[in-house]
């Protein structure tokens, strides 16, 4: 049986500095900190290497002398607590004096800091221990320096991504910390290009965070966010309404104390408020403020202190859902059972679910929240009558196939091909399909509805060309033959800087794809080519290409994951969708195409595609 040891210093130190800094974009977020605790109202950040080569933050806070610099690379060396029940009445970002002292522990750091009309000093470290004490000009503030971030531990160097990533990261914490504190201006050069350039805001806070929005999320989402205060929790809530939700989750932002958060609580309160008016393919953008006691909430339960536990979550569930509801209708009723769910009752992935329950079973009661007076959404158009119903829907310009593109053709070339109907079942036919097959016609522009032996076939219109499309496009990729379109005007897409960043990490990856991208800007990139199986119009390429940026990771992980992700994005945003008019012929042929399907059952996202009603049953209805 071995001994216990106490670790050496130089040991614990680097352990204790893998709590705090996993990686470049986790030093820009305690030096930020420390930088606003410190009164900054301008700060200044330069970065080499993405992160690894040069970090350098400089601000014009309150400052050190000689004295605090040097204790503040001292592990447990703090100016914000004295005894651990002050830990109940914190009101800045940090406590443990980890921050500093974690970062020297794995880098070559410089400090040059002067307080007000003092003098200015300068300490250089490696490894956490101080090899150099000099004189600074007397520049109040404070200037840091990180280089050759872990320099003496390799293996967490190897183990950091792409630079792309990493950029995408510390792009990512100087958007949050901006948006947190509109008093502040902050500067951003990477590889000395500026990427950001955002003045202090002094007016307002509405006016505020609208001008500091538009410089990170864009003018328009900006523009469309509703504002609305309450007094409980200290709530200052920026929500799109139903009519402007986006495609991409990345405009979520939730602060508690000006500190950026990971709320599951405040989140699905949002979309909880929203889930009788969100299709499924958008999201609300929002940015929540919220003033609490230090008391009335626990930072402490991540290293990164990213998540937080509220001491009542029932509570802040049922304000957060009321709240989104009057901001995004006006509505001040509040809203019944606004209980917080014993399990997640979102999903945000594009993971296959089940697949969908037999037709006419009846779901479980959901707790809804009613709609607003005076807001009610958009009825689909109801038929007239059982012949409307039935009725084949007028053509269209919608495309199914073609010789050159199975899944793609124009409907009237196919007008003269037999009848479904007088098909022989085949041995090579999927389970699922039991012909022969009689179309009936439209139900509200969504469903395709059959006659087959065994009764009623209804078919969901977009699910099902989502599947076709999906595997079409799946088995050119995996056979590497996919044909690109060069576009004779490239297409330009703004996004986040950070977002940007991610993207184009991907960019040797998204080429093989079909999709050439190039870097226009900092925050703009260009589509050069695009497959020619998909020819999106500009609109459906930029949307698409925003919704691609949310979900990209990093090139080291997994590309099956991302390529079946991205597929089934671009699949879901070419199908037909729903209330889009098909004719006789495109029904046949998506029917045909569906039967050729490995899985003609499910669309990419585990939906049903298909539903029988069987005979007996509909017998059943009327007492046969």
């Amino acid at each position: 049986m071995s001994k216990i040891t106490v670790l050496d210093q130089a040991t614990s130190s680097k352990i204790a500095a893998g709590e705090v800094i996993e990686r470049p974009a986790g030093v820009l977020k305690e030096l930020l900190e420390n930088a606003v605790d410190a009164g900054a109202t301008a700060v200044n950040i330069d970065i080499e290497g993405a992160g690894k080569d040069l970090i350098r933050i400089n601000d014009n806070g309150c400052g050190m002398d000689k004295e605090d610099l040097e204790l503040s690379v001292v592990r447990h060396a703090t100016s914000k607590i004295r005894t651990f029940d002050d830990l109940t009445h914190l009101h800045t970002f940090g406590f443990r004096g980890e921050a500093l002292f974690s970062v020297a522990a794995v880098s070559r750091l410089t400090i040059s800091s002067c307080t007000p009309q003092g003098e200015g000093h300068c300490i250089e470290t490696q490894g956490g221990s101080i090899t150099r004490r000099a004189p600074a000009p007397a520049i109040p503030g404070t200037t840091v320096e990180i280089r050759d971030l872990f320099f003496n531990t390799p293996a967490r160097r190897k183990f950091l991504k792409s630079d792309s990533y990493e950029r995408a990261c510390l792009l990512k914490v100087v958007e949050e910390s901006a948006l947190a504190n509109l008093r502040v201006s902050y500067r951003v050069r990477i590889g000395g290009r500026e990427v950001y350039h955002l003045p202090a805001q002094t007016g307002p806070v509405e006016q505020a965070v609208r001008a500091r929005a538009a410089e990170i999320l864009g003018p328009a989402v900006a523009e469309s966010l509703v504002f609305k205060e309450f007094e409980p929790l200290g709530l200052k809530l920026f929500l799109t309404p139903p009519d402007k939700l986006v495609t991409v989750r990345d405009f979520q932002f939730v602060f508690v104390n000006r500190r950026p958060i990971e709320s599951k609580t405040v989140q699905q309160a949002i979309y909880k408020a929203l889930q009788n008016v969100r299709p499924k393919d958008r999201h609300p953008a929002f940015i929540a403020y919220m003033t609490l006691e230090p008391a009335d909430f626990d930072v402490n339960i991540h290293p990164q202190k990213r998540e937080i536990r509220f001491v009542d979550e029932n509570r802040v569930f049922g304000f957060i859902l009321n709240s989104a509801a009057e901001t995004a209708f006006g509505n001040s009723r509040p809203v019944e059972a606004a209980v917080l769910p014993p399990a997640p009752a979102i999903d945000l992935s594009l993971q296959a679910r089940p697949a969908a329950q037999q037709l006419f079973q009846p779901k479980a009661a959901d707790r809804a929240v009613p709609p607003a007076p005076g807001f009610m959404p958009k009825p689909a158009e109801q038929p007239q009558s059982v012949t409307d119903i039935f009725a084949p829907a007028p053509k269209t310009r919608f495309t199914v196939r073609d010789s050159e593109d199975p899944v793609s053709y124009n409907a009237s070339a196919e007008a003269g091909r037999a009848s479904s109907q007088d098909e022989l079942p085949s041995a090579q036919d999927p389970a699922w399909y039991k012909g022969p097959y009689h179309y009936l016609g439209q139900l509200q522009r969504s469903y395709l509805l059959f006659e087959n032996p065994d009764g009623l076939i209804l078919i969901d219109q977009h699910a099902a060309q989502e599947r076709v499309l999906f595997e079409h496009y799946m088995d050119a990729f995996d056979k590497h033959d996919i044909k690109v379109q060069e576009l004779m005007f490239p297409i330009h897409v703004d996004l986040t800087p950070s977002n940007a960043e991610s993207l184009m990490s991907w960019a040797p990856w998204l080429k093989t794809a079909g999709f050439e991208l190039e870097r226009f800007s900092p925050r703009t990139v260009q589509v050069k080519t695009m497959p020619h199986i998909v020819r999106f119009k500009e609109d459906e390429m930029k949307s698409f290409v925003e919704s691609l940026a949310a979900v990209v990771g990093d090139p080291a992980k997994s590309t099956d994951a991302l390529k079946r992700k991205m597929v089934a994005m671009l699949a879901c945003k070419k199908a037909v969708k729903a209330h889009d008019a098909m004719t006789a012929a495109e029904a046949q042929a998506l029917l045909e195409n569906m039967k050729k399907c490995k899985d003609g059952m499910h669309c990419p996202h585990g939906r049903a595609c298909v539903a029988q009603l069987n005979i007996k049953n509909i017998g059943k209805l009327f007492g046969r």
